[in-house]
């Protein structure tokens, strides 16, 4: 899997779709889920249940395709208990890397 690929599709779906879900709020949970690898599902919703679905559901789209998310290779999964997610580390590298890049958020700007 080409990560750097991945998480640039990512990205641009989240801009894309900013009307569904604000895209600060949008990037706000895919870098908390970047930085930490690993959240419980109590951590997720914090992020609000709706739009923490509708985050996993357009970046799993701008990787994987429409289809369910695989069972090999898949950006994120679901631990081993099935209390909580696991960020595939090479999508992680690639996701903080390219939001490096971007700069930081402006002064004053509020991500939700």
């Amino acid at each position: 899997m080409d990560w750097g690929a991945a998480a640039y599709r990512a990205r641009r779906l989240i801009a894309a779709r900013k009307r569904i879900v604000p895209e600060p709020r949008s990037l706000a949970l895919i870098d908390f889920l970047a930085e930490r690898g690993t959240v419980t599902a109590a951590e997720l919703r914090e992020h609000g249940p709706s739009d923490a679905a509708a985050i996993l559901c357009h970046v799993t789209t701008a990787i994987h395709g429409r289809a369910h998310l695989p069972v090999a290779n898949a950006w994120y999964r679901r631990d081993e208990a099935g209390t909580g997610y696991v960020v595939d580390p090479g999508f992680a590298v690639a996701w903080r890397g390219a939001r490096a890049c971007e700069g930081p958020t402006p002064a004053g700007h509020d991500p939700g």
